[in-house]
């Protein structure tokens, strides 16, 4: 796999995943993701970075990452996940 410049997060409010969203913007990678309503702080944190959140998880969402990040919250049966294993994204 080679260095990914746009990177989906599945589950992108919680405190660890929004952190990380944080980190990877700041070193210069797109970084957009969904999960369901967010609420502060992580809300706040996120559109401070100007990541975009889509609400919700459906497959239309993840348009053409070059890696998807799933949260560890995430179960398989996710609409979002799912789309993932059918068109062999990188993920981790």
């Amino acid at each position: 796999m080679s260095v990914p410049k746009t990177i989906y997060m599945i589950a992108i409010g919680g405190t660890g995943m929004g952190s990380l969203a944080g980190l990877l913007k700041a070193q210069g990678y797109e970084v957009s993701g969904s999960d369901t309503a967010l609420y502060p702080p992580m809300s706040d944190q996120l559109a401070a970075l100007k990541i975009p959140i889509k609400e919700g998880f459906k497959a239309g969402n993840i348009g053409t990452p070059d890696l998807v990040i799933v949260g560890n919250a995430v179960s398989k049966t996710n609409e979002e996940v799912q789309e993932v294993l059918k068109r062999k994204l990188p993920m981790m």
